[in-house]
């Protein structure tokens, strides 16, 4: 089944992302599950995960479902949403503001539709195949950079794995990041 991202992307923005942004915003992080090493889950996101899931399953019954914290609720007939409910848990965890939910439609393979909201920032981006991007609901555009020099790049996380060397430096190799 193939689906033009451009007919569901209302359902991502006011529906699902809007109730994410909402339980986000109005409830503290709860109990603190660990999934690994220096990963962790909230209460929150598994609140999240669940409201989310449950409104797609009523809106897109087609659709299928990721969730990062519970997995796949249900296969759909090559398309999925695929949910992080709260990415940036560490922010969230700590009162820093860029963190939020992250929504996305995969159709088979290929990413078709991401909507990504910063509650705290009171920043929405979204994006659908054939529909451009809005942040806000105002037109963006990537940058004009044509050059790496005169571009701004970032990558950022924190230190993961079994060695990790610094917050600074690649966990894989222990090369030094330039800051």
């Amino acid at each position: 089944m193939t689906i033009d991202a451009r007919t569901v992307l209302p359902i991502a923005e006011r529906l699902a992302v809007s109730i994410a942004s909402e339980i986000v915003r109005t409830k503290a992080p709860g109990v603190i599950t660990a999934k690994g090493d220096r990963d962790m889950a909230t209460e929150v996101e598994y609140a999240v995960e669940q409201a989310v899931r449950e409104l797609l399953s009523r809106e897109t019954p087609e659709i299928g479902f990721l969730g990062e914290e519970e997995g796949v609720s249900h296969l759909g007939d090559g398309l999925m949403w695929a949910l992080d409910p709260v990415d940036g848990t560490i922010n969230f965890l700590h009162d820093i503001p860029p963190c939020g939910a992250s929504l996305g439609l995969i159709d088979k393979d290929t990413s078709t539709l991401g909507v990504i909201d910063l509650p705290f920032l009171n920043l929405r981006y979204a994006a659908a195949e054939g529909a451009g991007a809005v942040v806000n609901g105002s037109e963006t555009r990537v940058s004009d950079a044509r050059e790496l020099q005169t571009a701004i790049v970032a990558i950022g996380d924190y230190a993961v794995g079994r060695t990790p060397t610094s917050a600074t430096g690649c966990p894989e190799t222990g090369a030094s990041v330039p800051g």
